[in-house]
């Protein structure tokens, strides 16, 4: 796959994904320099996330490779051998190991094995285009010299990320992590202004809700109601309370399961999912959002494409740039796949048919004005704010995130990452997604001064 660096052009080779000892699995790579110049990758792959965590991976080693389970939700990041020593990874040091202009470096990654039916997976390379629905095998794995055998060494606790899934609609949003959905349901829908009384727009959206309730193995769902930063809480607070227990009462007349715990609560302003500077981040901050245990995801449809290769010419769509600041950088979208877990993934190409220089490192990122809500904590340059947008259903699908906050997406925050495209230039890019199984006629929106800046349409998921 191509890795994305400033120094050098450079693609990564996926040797082997294989099973090993002490229940683990162990990636090789072989990451090669295809440019005239030397690549540092000391500061490069390491683990994304706050550098105050005590637990995170050796920034100067390969830490960032993840193996996603996506049937299960889980990233899982290289082990950790129990020690003060900061070189703890049990993966490769790249400090003071740079890949030579035409040569190339060994590299491996050793994981906590996913539960035993998971027979594929998908390898997440900073810097590069996933490796996407890799058999796992048990094959023996060429050692390095500097390779760790997990057999033979005090291991620290897995550091294994919980994937999620935003799914934005005007009415809805769902929010999926491995274990709960919340779904946030528009009080503008639900009720008239400043009333309790559901609207009948309101009964189509809780019999939806009511069956994914009745599909849920769990036995309690919360409700909560929310307000904006408008009026005063002294009324907001317990309009939201008598909201909550409006759509509860509903709810539990709906669903026939007898088994089931409803607890409802109001809580004003105080918790926002969106800006209330803007009346789109108002308006979704005006919720009541519905949260149980998440019910089994319906079976992928089959698979009907192959995932990226590297140096594929084909282009399923393109679009440039409406603001002036990115003027002459065009968008060509090269795969969207969805594989045997339902993982779907975009690839794309950013080009600059231009003069210019643009720096895009903060500008494909989610941001509250562009977007109308706050990714909190508040991620570092991604390319977190490019949405596929489903014109039939009326919703946007963000790419899939970790706890914590980073998106499982192009790192153009990273250190090495290229950002800065000059003219005849180009960088290849990636996002992850999980949408409907019937979405189709897909529009890829690209942020830049606004939310869909660039836009390319007709989509269609292989």
């Amino acid at each position: 796959m191509p890795l994305n660096h400033q120094a050098a052009p450079a693609h990564v080779d996926l040797l082997a994904l294989s099973r090993t000892a002490a229940n683990t699995v162990t990636a090789r790579f072989k990451i090669v320099n295809d440019g005239e110049s030397p690549i540092d990758l000391a500061e490069s792959l390491g683990e994304p996330g706050d550098a105050t965590d005590p637990g995170l991976g050796d920034p100067l080693a390969a830490s960032g490779v993840g193996l996603l389970d996506a049937k299960g939700d889980k990233l899982y990041y290289p082990l950790q051998k129990k020690t003060e020593d900061q070189n703890n990874c049990v993966c490769t040091r790249l400090f003071n190991n740079p890949v030579k202009p035409g040569g190339y470096i060994n590299v491996y990654a050793t994981f906590p094995s996913p539960p035993a039916g998971v027979q594929k997976a998908t390898i997440v390379f900073p810097l590069a285009v996933p490796f996407q629905d890799v058999p796992i095998t048990g094959d023996p794995v060429e050692p390095l010299q500097t390779q760790i055998d997990p057999a033979k060494v005090q291991l620290d606790q897995p550091r294994v990320a919980d994937v999620r899934s935003l799914t934005e609609g005007t009415e809805q949003t769902v929010d999926d992590d491995p274990d709960d959905r919340s779904v946030r349901l528009s009080a503008d829908v639900l009720f008239a202004i400043n009333k309790a009384e559901l609207t009948p727009r309101a009964e189509r959206l809780l019999q939806q809700v009511a069956q994914q309730i009745e599909a849920s193995k769990g036995t309690t769902v919360q409700v909560d109601g929310h307000a904006d930063k408008t009026g005063n809480d002294a009324i907001n607070e317990p309009l939201s309370e008598r909201r909550a227990k409006a759509v509860a009462d509903r709810l539990k007349s709906l669903v026939t399961r007898q088994d089931v715990t409803y607890e409802s609560e109001g809580h004003g302003s105080k918790e926002p999912v969106a800006t209330n500077e803007t009346e789109e981040g108002r308006r979704k901050n005006r919720r009541v959002t519905v949260k149980f245990a998440r019910p089994p995801a319906p079976a992928p449809p089959p698979v009907n494409g192959e995932p990226y290769k590297r140096g594929s010419s084909t282009v399923l769509g393109s679009a440039t740039f409406q603001a002036a600041a990115a003027q002459g950088l065009k968008v060509e979208v090269n795969s969207l796949h969805r594989d045997s877990s339902g993982l779907t993934i975009l690839v794309w190409t950013l080009r600059n048919t231009g003069q210019g220089k643009p720096d895009v490192g903060q500008k494909l990122e989610k941001s509250a004005f562009i977007h109308g809500a706050d990714p909190q904590p508040m991620r570092l340059g991604t390319t977190g704010g490019v949405m596929l947008f489903d014109s039939a259903g009326q919703v946007r699908y963000n790419p899939m995130s970790l706890e914590g906050g980073p998106c499982v997406c192009s790192r153009l925050g990273a250190s090495g990452a290229k950002k800065t495209i000059g003219p005849g230039e180009s960088v290849v890019l990636w996002d992850a997604y999980d949408p409907q199984a019937n979405a189709a006629n897909l529009e890829m929106q690209v942020p830049w001064e606004r939310g869909a800046d660039a836009v390319v349409k007709g989509l269609t998921i292989r």
